[in-house]
């Protein structure tokens, strides 16, 4: 009984000697290309309202913002997502998600690149496409990218498109379907 509590003390002992002689705390792990970015802030969870008139006009989210002082640009990362508003209802009107993009501060502009998707919520129909941009001053939204139209059971298919951001005028460029009637 004695040697085995002499023995447990030994080994608590040591424990402790390996613990204390560690080359210090645990390092955090950086993912080198984050790293390498020489942004001169980047912000995790990034979210912006805005508006215009005191009226909000739409708010931006993004996984991770990269803001750099000599620019009004901000790159976006990871699961961006836009959610348009309508001025006078304050209700969404329209939602765009992508894999990444560029938030132009002083236009307010975001070209959504990577897997971007308009989602209008009047109607449901989806477009989606390599990249989308979103122009609030000229109230357009378009892609030079090919496109495709989800309206219902019906699919349109082009090589961009152009609508304004009441989504009453949506023109796909060399437009063709996989079947059915599109309403326009």
């Amino acid at each position: 009984m004695f040697t085995s509590r002499v023995l447990r003390a030994q080994i608590l002992v040591a424990g402790l000697l390996v613990i204390a002689c560690a080359d210090g705390p645990p390092r955090m792990v950086v993912d080198p290309e984050l790293e390498a970015m020489e942004a001169d802030y980047i912000i995790f969870g990034f979210r912006s309202n805005v508006t215009r008139g005191g009226v909000r006009e739409f708010l931006v989210e993004a996984d991770t913002a990269l803001i750099f002082q000599d620019s009004t640009v901000v790159l976006l990362r990871g699961h961006v997502k836009l959610t348009a508003h309508n001025e006078d209802l304050g209700t969404e009107k329209a939602i765009v998600t992508s894999d990444r993009g560029r938030l132009d501060k002083s236009t307010n502009e975001l070209h959504a690149e990577g897997n971007a998707v308009l989602l209008i919520r009047a109607d449901g129909r989806r477009i989606e496409s390599y990249e989308l941009r979103y122009i609030p001053d000229s109230q357009a939204i378009r892609s030079d990218s090919a496109v495709v139209m989800y309206d219902g059971t019906d699919v349109v298919e082009g090589t961009g498109f152009n609508s304004d951001l009441d989504f009453e005028r949506v023109l796909i460029h060399n437009a063709r379907t996989r079947g059915g009637a599109v309403r326009f």
